[in-house]
């Protein structure tokens, strides 16, 4: 363990990259056509200026792809003009491998690199990356790098993988193949799911186990061979019997992401969304500097145990109607297992809401979920909004992901299963529901959801003529909804008094639906989860209950891994035989 922390300011330099990685997070990004591709490089300088202003001594530009910029040489060499000790790229490798580009990039004052390498060879590596040819560019980037050890401008190195479905039984020939080339950090992390992945990476995630099963043998191989594993997006505990393999070295960090404004994002683990903890997390020595567990990688009986719990918190009431939002990571048989739970509860009506991505959706889904006893589907349409903070919806909306779902519905939807499409009563929902994809629902019974206007836009009062025009063009749109209900959980009495009235404006074209509990997700701060896709807000709350009751949010538990926290004691041991007789490991 090093004994100096040194503090680094990450910034995203833009989305634009040459691969196509399966798993990137900013894959979808690069889709939209109004999406900046790269951040301004005046915009990176006044970054690197705050960093200066906070005490950060480190840079490190990442992407996207950072080197594709043409001011890339530009900025390295403004970032040391500046005073920053080193200046670090996170890289595919692409533009490194030209000895004259990475002999300029040393000059200008690069001083680290890590370079994305997804396998062993090249038909693993480029089956992740969709590039031909960027495996042996990775390569050659890495012995350019090698290269300057030892002399008067040595370039520090590290690897990046994303363990996922196409590499984790070969991480063991990878780590080789890198030590054989005097790479001596290689820095693993596992494949996430967000918004803007969760199709592709769904489906090369790989869980926790599998992780750990193929990583174990790289640390050992490190402790015998003189090269060292470090963990990014995974706890140390899952490795606490090989700790001494695993470079520890924790410092301050801060990422500015390329979309954002005025502040980095503090790497700050209890304020991370989608972190999870363990029982063993309120005792580890490391919990400061630990990203827990990603949600997207919590076992299945973990997200059954927290809803199952979660429903039994509301049991006792009198809700005639449940609906089961952040259900996205489930598989069929853990969604069957929540439904019929929330059945057996004595729920009389099981609604299961979705924004167009989940691990269950499909066919498969919809009978586990027909089959548990859920009486609807609730599609949750989220406009595209530029005034939202969440990437996703201001530059896109889920209408893409809704209108695919839509298009399988009419051939796959079980018998007995209803279907709903759940929006505000807003202008900006018209383009979503006249669209042709909406129409693909001409001749399906399906209802036409509407979220209480006064609640979830902050108005202090009921808007009974927006609400009329509204519903009356509904009633017109070719699709031709069974049913308009406006969603009241548990209205107030000024409210529950104005709603008879509201009826007769609209002639009767209206139902409401007055109670109703909407089970939250484990997360205080959902703006940026994939969770949020299904999320309705009803009345602008998370849980809505009789006489506004709130239920205390449950945290989200990783309860059935079972691991020991970290002590001082053992961060000793570790620390008393890295600095052995034979000096710590690693350059």
């Amino acid at each position: 363990m090093a004994a100096i922390h040194y503090r680094t300011l990450t910034i995203e330099t833009g989305v634009w990259c040459g691969n196509r990685c399966s798993f990137c997070y900013q894959q979808a990004y690069r889709a939209l056509p109004d999406y900046p591709r790269l951040v301004p490089g005046e915009e990176i300088r006044r970054r690197m200026q705050w960093g200066l202003s906070h005490g950060y001594d480190e840079v490190s530009f990442t992407g996207g792809e950072p080197t594709i910029r043409p001011d890339f040489l530009d900025l390295i060499r403004a970032a040391r003009e500046m005073g920053y000790r080193r200046v670090a790229v996170t890289t595919n490798g692409s533009r490194l491998s030209d000895p004259t580009f990475f002999a300029q990039a040393v000059e200008a004052g690069l001083t680290s690199m890590g370079v994305s390498i997804h396998g062993p060879d090249a038909a693993t590596h480029e089956g992740a990356t969709g590039r031909q040819g960027s495996f042996g560019r990775a390569l050659r980037a890495i012995h350019h790098a090698v290269a300057t050890h030892g002399t008067l401008r040595p370039v520090r190195l590290n690897t990046f993988t994303v363990v996922h479905r196409g590499n984790v039984g070969r991480l063991l020939e990878l780590a080789r193949v890198l030590a054989g080339l005097g790479v001596r950090l290689l820095v693993f992390q596992p494949a996430i799911l967000g918004k803007s992945n969760f199709r592709e990476a769904s489906r090369v995630q790989v869980g926790i186990e599998e992780i750990v099963e193929g990583l174990r043998p790289v640390i050992l191989e490190g402790m015998e061979r003189d090269f060292r594993v470090k963990l990014f997006n995974l706890p140390p505990c899952l490795f606490r019997d090989v700790l001494e393999g695993l470079d520890l070295d924790s410092y301050r960090e801060a990422t500015f992401r390329e979309h954002d404004q005025d502040a980095p994002l503090q790497n700050d683990p209890d304020q991370e969304t989608g972190s999870v903890e363990t029982p063993a997390c309120a005792s580890c020595d490391v919990r400061s500097t630990c990203p827990r567990i990603h949600v997207t990688l919590l076992p299945q009986e973990d997200l059954a145990a927290h809803f199952e719990e979660s429903l039994l918190s509301i049991a006792a009431w009198d809700h005639p109607q449940v609906w089961l939002s952040g259900t996205d990571l489930m598989r069929p048989a853990t969604l069957y297992r929540v439904v019929r739970k929330a059945r057996l509860n004595g729920f009389e009506e099981v609604l299961v809401t979705t924004g167009g991505t989940s691990l269950w959706d499909g066919r498969a889904g919809w009978i586990a979920m027909r089959q548990g006893g859920a009486s609807r589907l609730v599609l949750v349409h989220h406009a595209r909004d530029p005034r939202s903070s969440d990437r996703m919806i201001c530059h896109a909306g889920n209408d893409a992901n809704l209108l695919e779902l839509v298009g399988r519905w009419r051939q796959e939807a079980p018998e007995g299963l209803g279907l709903g499409v759940l929006v505000p009563v807003s202008e900006n929902e018209w383009p979503f529901l006249e669209s042709e994809g909406i129409r693909g629902l001409e001749g399906i019974e399906w209802d036409l959801l509407l979220r209480a206007p006064w609640r979830t836009e902050g108005r202090p009062a009921l808007q009974v003529r927006r609400i009329r025009d509204f519903v009356a063009r509904a009633r017109r749109l070719p699709s031709r909804p069974r049913s308009v209900v406006l969603h009241v959980p548990w209205p107030r009495r000024w409210e529950a008094a104005a709603l008879p009235g509201v009826a007769i404006w609209t002639r009767g074209r209206l139902r409401f639906d007055l109670a109703g509990t909407v089970l939250p997700t484990a997360f205080v701060e959902p703006r940026y989860s994939v969770l949020n896709w299904s999320l309705p807000h009803l009345g602008g709350q998370v849980l809505c209950s009789p006489g506004d009751r709130r239920v205390p949010l449950r945290p989200l538990l990783a309860r059935s891994i079972q691991v020991q926290g970290i002590t001082r004691e053992t961060l000793f041991r570790v620390r008393r035989r890295d600095d052995g007789p034979g000096g710590p490991a690693g350059p």
